[in-house]
């Protein structure tokens, strides 16, 4: 996967490939079947002299211009090209495309990101199984420099983190009130903590709460059968002498109404 911006001009990477497939890339351009512009890919297959069976040409749009916008425009154009493929394992060459005001390792992250995003189905309740669907592409990137720098690694490290927690977010969201019920998300956080030795979990059932006076949160669970939880998460793997973050959310599980949190109105 490489870059190409409007008038024809390969990046260094793709002119690499260019000159190793005895100029193809730029006659495939000079004939106008791609002109860089901003999020428009192409898809060139058995390209001579590169042993990889597909390059993935992604217009990057005016070189004067290429900003974070646009890198994020045509990163996410790239992912889902690439997923729309049969590809088991690929490179991407953009991730260390001078950018202004950010750095590659900025350029990962996002890359990393876009992929979990572009990657993510939901299809545990399907009755049958997709007999078409794709197998896991393995993303390897590819940096000009040939050899990654600590903070790249520690981007590469958190934004598959970000990724990973992201997709199980949206996968709790997507299950029906059935399924996911207090008792549900309580399962979760315990087999998180379970997973990262840095994580402690701390559930407080209805009684807990009685005793803590919770009278509030008590009184909206009445209209359910399913027993509320308070699900509390630690991480407790930054420095000691470093403060606290808590961050408080609402996790609902059969009162639709209290989704959307800006426009709720209880009568």
């Amino acid at each position: 996967m490489v870059g190409v911006f409007e008038g024809g001009k390969l990046s260094d990477a793709a002119q690499i490939l260019d000159n190793a497939a005895r100029n193809t890339l730029s006659g495939i351009i000079a004939r106008g079947d791609m002109g860089g512009k901003i999020a428009t890919t192409l898809l060139l297959h058995s390209v001579p002299n590169i042993p990889s069976e597909r390059v993935l040409l992604v217009g990057l749009g005016k070189r004067d211009e290429f900003a974070a916008r646009q890198y994020l425009d045509s990163i996410r154009a790239t992912m889902r090209a690439l997923f729309a493929t049969g590809a088991k394992d690929a490179v991407l060459y953009l991730a260390d495309l001078p950018l202004a005001g950010r750095d590659s390792a900025w350029c990962i992250s996002q890359a990393v990101l876009a992929a979990f995003d572009m990657a993510y189905r939901f299809d545990h309740l399907k009755s049958k199984a997709d007999k078409n669907k794709k197998a896991a592409c393995k993303i390897r990137f590819g940096l000009m420099s040939g050899k990654s720098t600590a903070k790249q690694d520690a981007a590469l490290t958190q934004a598959t983190a970000i990724g990973q927690g992201m997709k199980l977010t949206k996968d709790l969201g997507n299950l029906p009130g059935n399924i996911c019920t207090p008792s549900y998300l309580a399962q979760q956080a315990v087999a998180l903590a379970k997973a990262h030795k840095s994580l402690k979990v701390t559930v407080l059932e209805e009684k807990d709460m009685q005793k803590l006076g919770m009278g509030s949160l008590l009184s909206v669970t009445r209209g359910t059968d399913e027993p509320a939880k308070l699900i509390t998460l630690e991480y407790r793997g930054a420095d000691k002498k470093q403060k606290p973050i808590v961050l408080v959310g609402k996790g609902v599980t059969f009162d639709s109404g209290g989704i959307s949190l800006a426009g709720r109105r209880h009568g």
